[in-house]
């Protein structure tokens, strides 16, 4: 039976820039944290040991590799599920990469970020991925997606349809676009009727950007369940299934779409 509800904790990390040593060593006490809060998942920013970098190479590794080694053996230790992220190598380009770790150690899933964000020029140093994985958490069937692939509704709406309940965020979202990141956070939760939990580092990056946190959860109404601030730490919250289920019971908006016709705008 898939559970009622699941407690997920964010991870607002103000990330060491470009010291994966470092931000592993921190790593250990936001887990053990996440753990003393009751959480069955932990989630960290994207490329938590690295920050956004567009210098990718040095730190390309395999994926299983190094770090998720690494991050496996704290989901042993503290018994949860963790979503992490690291630099997967890959020509012409690494790409960026999240992935999960259970509480045994496995790797779970891994996913690659499908939208480089051309904006800031990570089309010119990471190749964009073509995947999106469902895995379970407890039961609950749980989807990936990568900071500006919040841009795009079409990998969500194609996670909802093959069942996902939960979406899992890791970003790096700059302060001067911060209302985007709530709104659409919200929108994805509304559209496809599904929990979507966006886990924004603080602080100051190597290339001088600034992250506020805003790290959230959105229950399937898009409501907010919990919201962090710019302060360093973890945002914990319930997320409530059996609400979500009923009411895609209840209202089955994805029953209604017209794909046969979607593809006829396009062509």
């Amino acid at each position: 039976m898939r559970p009622a509800s699941l407690r997920v904790a964010l991870v607002q990390q103000d990330t060491v820039w470009q010291d994966p040593a470092a931000n592993l060593a921190r790593a250990r006490g936001f887990v053990a944290e996440a753990a003393r809060s009751g959480a069955r998942v932990a989630v960290f920013p994207e490329l938590f040991t690295l920050g956004f970098t567009m210098a990718p190479e040095p730190f390309a590794e395999s994926i299983p590799g190094p770090t998720t080694e690494a991050v496996a053996a704290l989901s042993r230790e503290f018994g949860l599920y963790l979503v992490a992220s690291a630099v997967e190598a890959h020509a012409p380009h690494p790409r960026n990469a999240a992935f999960v770790t259970a509480p045994g150690g496995s790797l779970l899933a891994a996913y690659r970020k499908i939208h480089p964000f051309s904006y800031g020029e990570e089309h010119q140093h990471y190749s964009g991925g073509s995947d999106g994985p469902v895995f379970e958490i407890d039961g609950v069937p749980c989807g990936l997606q990568i900071c500006y692939d919040l841009r795009f509704p079409e990998p969500f709406r194609a996670l909802a349809a093959k069942g996902a309940e939960v979406v899992f965020i890791p970003a790096n979202w700059p302060v001067r676009r911060i209302a985007a990141w709530s709104t659409l956070l919200a929108a994805r939760a509304i559209e496809n009727q599904m929990a979507v939990c966006g886990a924004n580092r603080v602080g100051r990056d190597g290339a001088g950007l600034d992250y506020p946190g805003a790290s959230a959860l959105h229950d399937a109404f898009g409501e907010v369940v919990a919201k962090g601030d710019a302060a360093e730490g973890l945002v914990v919250g319930d997320l409530d299934l059996s609400a979500l289920r009923a009411w895609r019971e209840r209202f089955p908006v994805l029953k209604d779409r017209r794909p046969e016709v979607y593809r006829r705008l396009v062509e």
